[in-house]
């Protein structure tokens, strides 16, 4: 039984899309009970975290599953981007906010899987391919060799007049002796 194996930069983007498809459905759902429980508190920083965990678990799916399928590494690599930047505005907005530091820590941990996406999407596209041995050049042909030939010599010619003081002289015609 023989089994191919994966490189490590293309498992790595595989584990990575699988955990995101994951955190995802997990990020979209807690995100709705944030929003839909009974006892929610709508501050704005509670808000907006709830507003960018959705986005984020929407494109984090998406983003798995272009992991998963899709053989182009440059649309994993701007949606990991995306995803990155994503991640980093609740963190703006609330440091902005004067927020406390339990809401840092959560917005940096937040982060810490887009950032790992990106990474392996990064890493797979720099995998070193497998080295092609250079291919001998073909022989050529004889038509190819051909164009590079010395012209055929052309055939004789009819023989032509001669030039003389008196005028053209043919060979016919001999010129005259006394």
């Amino acid at each position: 039984m023989q089994q191919q194996s994966q490189p490590r930069a293309a498992s790595f983007l595989l584990v990575m899309s699988w955990i995101y498809l994951l955190v995802a459905l997990g990020m979209i759902g807690f995100a709705l009970y944030k929003l839909t429980n009974t006892d929610v508190t709508l501050t704005f920083a509670g808000v907006t975290d709830a507003v960018f965990l959705i986005i984020g678990g929407v494109l984090g799916f998406l983003a798995g599953i272009f992991g998963l399928v899709s053989k182009n590494l440059k649309r994993c690599r701007i949606i990991g981007l995306v995803l990155l930047g994503i991640a980093a505005v609740p963190l703006v907005i609330n440091l902005l906010a004067g927020e406390g530091v339990k809401t840092y820590w959560k917005n940096i941990a937040v982060m810490v899987l887009p950032f790992l996406y990106l990474l392996a999407a990064l890493i797979k596209r720099s995998a070193k391919k497998p080295q092609v041995t250079p291919q001998q050049p073909a022989q050529p042909s004889e038509e190819d060799l051909s164009q590079y030939a010395a012209p055929a010599p052309k055939p004789a010619a009819a023989p032509q007049a001669q030039q003389t003081p008196q005028g053209p002289v043919s060979e016919t015609e001999q010129p005259k002796t006394e």
